[in-house]
């Protein structure tokens, strides 16, 4: 395997498949993965989240203001910083399979930038369509050379609202978004995205638990409320390269490139006492 602290070479995925992939990736800005991670793995992933008082005190928040008429995204996302230890959620998002396609991708070192549980709940609204990098650029990334991976933890479908993108929409570079104040949501402007999708094929993206999505940071994506009566939760990692190292840092918190081992030990019920600190953050400088 291909060890970050070390440089070593060895992978656990041929050249050959990561080739393939690379072609697709950079022709649709996205790459599914089937049967990356077990059920019995996303299940513990599960546990954690629906025992964690933090997420659970997110979700109630994001129930009360559903329940009385608001409508604000961003705050099913529970996001962190602690990224570089041995816990439950890296070992997910850490993973040979993640890391070796990235690595292949970008032709560079990655690590993860920060990590994120989307709590999507029945009636708990979606997001609009946008691009990660409108808001990681303005974070001291200089360069678009950044993912996202989504690991599914339920069955991820059009009808709880599944995640669906643009293929191809990379291509276009950073857009403008802003912000609809009714909805508590920035995306891209409506008249833009109306041209935009007549241009690039809407992929929805569903996905059985345990399979996951690696999209590029540029990729329009968004998704529908969920509502329908079942749960969508995923985790999701988020990538730099080591040359795009901010230039700053940001109140978010997020680090800068640091040694991350790739991981390829599956979830046990013993990592249920693994947990990251949920508070760390890099202070402003």
């Amino acid at each position: 395997m291909v060890s970050a602290a070390t440089g070593a070479t060895t992978k656990l995925l041929s050249e050959a498949t990561l080739a393939a992939e690379a072609e697709f990736f950079w022709r649709n800005g996205y790459l599914i993965v089937r049967n990356a991670f077990s059920p019995e793995e996303m299940d513990i992933a599960k546990t954690a989240i629906q025992t964690n008082r933090d997420m659970q005190d997110r979700l109630a928040t994001v129930r009360a203001n559903t329940q009385s008429g608001k409508h604000n995204a961003f705050e099913t996302i529970f996001v962190w910083n602690d990224v570089a230890g041995d816990d439950l959620f890296a070992k997910l998002t850490r993973n040979y399979q993640i890391f070796e396609r990235l690595e292949a991708f970008f032709e560079d070192r990655i690590y993860v930038y920060h990590n994120k549980v989307t709590l999507k709940y029945p009636s708990v609204p979606g997001f609009r369509y946008h691009q990660d990098y409108y808001y990681w650029y303005s974070n001291g990334c200089l360069f678009p050379d950044m993912a996202t991976t989504s690991i599914a933890l339920d069955p991820s479908t059009r009808a709880n609202g599944c995640l669906r993108v643009l293929a191809g929409s990379h291509k276009l570079g950073r857009i403008d978004h802003d912000f609809d104040v009714e909805l508590e949501d920035k995306g891209v402007e409506e008249e833009r995205l109306a041209i935009i999708k007549t241009r690039f094929e809407e992929v929805f993206i569903e996905l059985g638990v345990g399979d996951l999505v690696i999209f590029h940071c540029n990729t329009l994506h968004g998704s529908d409320d969920n509502t329908s009566d079942m749960s969508r939760l995923a985790l999701l990692g988020c990538y730099n390269t080591k040359h795009n190292d901010p230039y700053v840092t940001t109140d978010y918190g997020h680090p800068f490139f640091h040694e991350q081992s790739i991981l390829t030990e599956k979830v046990t019920r013993a990592d249920l006492s693994r947990m990251p600190d949920f508070n760390f953050v890099v202070r402003p400088k």
